[in-house]
């Protein structure tokens, strides 16, 4: 007899349904719960060791790492369901979930990725679905992050301004995503040495593990502490935690920047500055996703939902209908996909239909152009023989 009565997607209740399937995305920790559970879990391998890395414990109940792109089928007591695990483009090794039941096609985006990400191992990959279920994290119109060259130069620029008062900026960060962004925009563009601190030290190590070049070293080590002494750094933390390091006092007086997506939403007033790098889509980097996806229905969850579904209606003409939480945070997908009666638009079309105008999308670049010095050189090639004395003036241009 099958099993599975039920498919959770990133679930966070403490004690899952028996005959329940469960679906990780990704490894952040308001996604990754069922990991702790003892139901059967489906997650990517860089999920998983992410997950072993923070918890730092083993996974209670049976669990089986999926590859990016991978097909997995599962027997339901309604038949057999193809589960994909399809690039979202938000993390290292993220995914959004499609799943194929009786000729229909559900996505589950998660979280999706901003365009331009420089640690990720794949892109956002939108795919065709009959249903989408988008993240609304930044889910209004509001929430448009400007180019993210153009951040990542105002970051290089502040912290050059730091260094030149004999200071040590200090960064505030997601510890998967945003954290190890910083790392690799430092290494590739500066000759600051990364001093990373807590937990944002194993899970870069994790990203290296992948791929991810980084060079970075850990703030309470010997060789940590004798970089604070001697300057010429930056160190990277969790969000959430100390606004400075207690061990940072000892050495070095520093100022404070925090880097999120939520700048958009909140002034940081605690913090010297705030700069919008985020691992999620804008809400026009959203709207472009569901174009490309092309439902006939969207239900719109995590944040703005409100907001972004009537405007999906607005500018698509497609039903779209926010999915509420308010006691628990999860996605329970019930075989088979339901037709509803209602919806926020007063009609539904089978497609996405044509905007009467292009939504101006950012244009994101996936890396960003070499930063040149006065005599036209590019300082990528040159890294290795430049110093922070190198450095300072060329960002001031």
């Amino acid at each position: 007899m099958p099993e599975n009565e039920k498919i959770l997607i990133d679930s966070t209740i403490s004690r899952i349904p028996p005959k329940t399937q469960t679906i990780v995305s990704h490894a952040h920790s308001d996604h990754f719960s069922a990991l702790n559970s003892y139901s059967p879990t489906l997650a990517t391998k860089e999920t998983i060791d992410l997950y072993t890395i923070q918890k730092g414990n083993r996974i209670k109940g049976k669990y089986r790492s999926v590859q990016l792109g991978e097909k997995i089928t599962i027997e339901t007591t309604l038949g057999i369901v193809t589960i994909t695990f399809v690039p979202s483009g938000h993390v290292l090794g993220s995914a959004s979930i499609l799943i194929e039941f009786d000729n229909e096609r559900l996505l589950f985006s998660s979280d999706i990725g901003a365009k331009g990400i420089l640690t990720v191992n794949h892109s956002l990959k939108p795919v065709k679905a009959d249903h989408l279920i988008v993240e609304a994290t930044f889910g209004s119109p509001r929430a448009r992050f400007p180019p993210r060259q153009e951040i990542a130069m105002d970051i290089l620029r502040w912290t050059a301004d730091i260094a030149k008062e004999k200071m040590i900026a200090v960064f505030s960060a997601g510890k998967i995503g945003s954290a190890q962004e910083l790392i690799k925009l430092f290494n590739d563009y500066t000759n600051l040495r990364v001093l990373t601190h807590g937990s944002v030290t194993p899970v870069s190590e994790v990203h290296k593990k992948y791929g991810i070049d980084l060079e970075f070293f850990d703030s309470r080590s010997e060789e940590g502490r004798e970089i604070l002494r001697e300057g010429d750094a930056v160190v990277i933390q969790q969000r959430g935690k100390k606004i400075v390091p207690f061990f940072m006092k000892e050495y070095y007086k520093c100022k404070r920047a925090i880097v999120t997506g939520m700048v958009t939403k909140y002034p940081f007033k605690t913090f010297d500055a705030a700069f919008p790098l985020s691992s999620h889509a804008n809400y026009y980097e959203i709207l472009d996703y569901i174009e490309q996806v092309s439902p006939a229905k969207v239900f719109t969850i995590y944040g703005d939902e409100d907001e972004l579904a009537k405007n999906i209606y607005k500018k698509f003409g497609i039903s779209a209908k926010p999915i509420k939480q308010k006691i628990v945070h999860e996605l329970e997908v019930l075989l088979p996909l339901q037709e509803s009666d209602s919806s926020s638009s007063p009609t539904t079309s089978s497609s996405v239909a044509a905007p009467s105008s292009k939504v101006p999308l950012q244009s994101n670049p996936t890396t960003i152009p070499p930063i040149t010095t006065k005599k036209g050189h590019s300082k990528n090639n040159e890294k290795k023989d430049l110093t922070l004395d190198d450095f300072l003036p060329i960002v001031d241009q």
